[in-house]
């Protein structure tokens, strides 16, 4: 798989990616995003460009995610480079169960290890079942459940064996 950093020649590609993930939950009554917040302008405003990854796969986008060394939102009580945080992973619509998701949970694994980060991190929302149920298959455990941005979210994490 070949990841690629997100440039302000590619940014759109990101956010139609997050875009078309965001109207298929809401095809699904599953909302998730709100369009507003995934512009490439408000992207650009909350995460680094070098934390937001477009995965290619023999050529073709296959999906995109963001990895922070750093959340102050969600994990503030850990020091920055203590783990990678996953944030915004999304599948292209036409990769949709074909094990793709796994694919880039484990491209974000590599880049922690690239690193010597033992443990990557995420967090869920508490009543997103599906979601919760991929991320527990994918070897994420429950660490707790916490109320953060008037959000219910479950907060997980995986070790990385060496």
């Amino acid at each position: 798989m070949d990841i690629v950093n997100v440039t302000h020649n590619n940014i759109d590609i990101f956010s139609k990616v997050l875009k078309d993930s965001a109207t298929w939950l809401n095809s699904i009554k599953q909302p998730m995003w709100k369009y507003e917040d995934i512009t490439s302008e408000q992207l650009l405003k909350k995460y680094r460009m070098e934390d937001m990854k477009l995965c290619y796969e023999k050529g073709n986008l296959i999906g995109v995610y963001v990895l922070q060394w750093y959340d102050p939102l969600f994990w503030a009580s850990l020091k920055e480079n203590e783990c990678g945080i996953l944030h915004k992973l999304a599948v292209c619509r036409d990769n949709a169960k074909k094990g793709d998701g796994s694919k880039l949970i484990q491209a974000a694994e590599l880049m922690c290890k690239e690193r010597n980060i033992k443990w990557l991190r995420l967090n869920c929302g508490t009543f997103r079942d599906r979601l919760r149920n991929f991320y527990e298959c994918n070897g994420f455990k429950m660490v707790d459940r916490v109320f953060i941005d008037n959000r219910d979210q479950i907060r997980y994490e995986k070790f990385l064996k060496p």
